[in-house]
């Protein structure tokens, strides 16, 4: 975990080799080879930044900021600081710097550039990722911009999961795929006629940068949003289409007849 976490609270780049394109309702605003990946102090996601000179947008200065010392979450499993995860607004910067308004053709995107004082930084612009289309090469990227030190593994497995709410079984399955994801809980992906209950569709949805678009259920007569699937997964979680994952945080989970603590993370209610 300190290999992961070491550097959480330093303002860190990375640079890529892909074309970065970056629209605003159709309109460009960036089209580099030069990008870098740019994760503030605390957030555990990345985000790009495109030089200054790759620009086809307007920056008009939206004011200074000043780094948000306790913005975030508290993970005591990644960091004894509030960490950032993607459903912390852009807008909440944990160093110092200026906003910018991005203007693009009609279209304005409010607060949504920020250069950071940082010298090496100093010729580039970091985007907001929701506020705009993106690109890596030819291929749309969605949630945020794939971490090269994060990863998903998809592997099938013959682990006996029981999920229960209040001593109510839920699901029960021996074959279960288990998707690995860097600083995320383990998540359990059971076949749908696995579970026992008739799950009710929600108008929840959530996006991730490796698996794609979730459509969530809940329990009838029970917790609301508990789990989700992926009808039309990215390639890397395949595997996963259709099945059912319930949250951990919110449920008993039992594998192999041992009953799992509950993880803390930004899902916990």
């Amino acid at each position: 975990m300190e290999l992961l976490t070491g550097k959480l609270d330093a303002l860190r780049y990375e640079p890529t080799a892909k074309r970065v394109r970056v629209l605003l309702a159709g309109e460009p605003v960036a089209d580099t080879c030069d990008a870098r990946l740019v994760w503030e102090p605390r957030r555990v996601v990345p985000t790009y930044a495109v030089p200054a000179t790759a620009l086809t947008a307007q920056l008009l200065p939206a004011g200074a900021e000043s780094g948000d010392e306790e913005a975030g979450y508290r993970l005591p499993g990644i960091s004894s600081r509030p960490v950032l995860d993607p459903s912390v607004p852009f807008t909440t910067h944990t160093c110092t710097g200026t906003a910018f308004d991005v203007i693009a053709g009609d279209e304005t995107a409010g607060r949504a550039g920020f250069r950071p004082v940082d010298p090496d930084l100093a010729d580039y612009v970091i985007l907001d990722f929701d506020a705009f289309e993106w690109r890596e090469e030819d291929e749309p990227i969605v949630s945020h911009p794939h971490d090269p030190f994060g990863r998903i593994d998809v592997l099938r497995s013959s682990r006996h999961v029981r999920i229960e709410h209040d001593g109510r079984l839920l699901a029960e399955s021996s074959r279960p795929i288990l998707l690995f994801e860097t600083l995320l809980p383990v998540r359990m992906y059971l076949p749908r006629e696995d579970v026992v209950v008739n799950l009710e569709p929600s108008d929840t949805v959530s996006y991730c940068a490796y698996k794609g678009r979730a459509s969530y259920y809940s329990v009838p007569d029970g917790p609301r949003d508990v789990a989700w699937t992926y009808h039309e997964p990215l390639h890397d979680a395949e595997q996963v289409r259709e099945r059912i994952c319930f949250f951990d945080e919110r449920l008993d989970v039992v594998v192999d007849g041992v009953r799992r603590e509950r993880p803390v993370t930004p899902w916990t209610d």
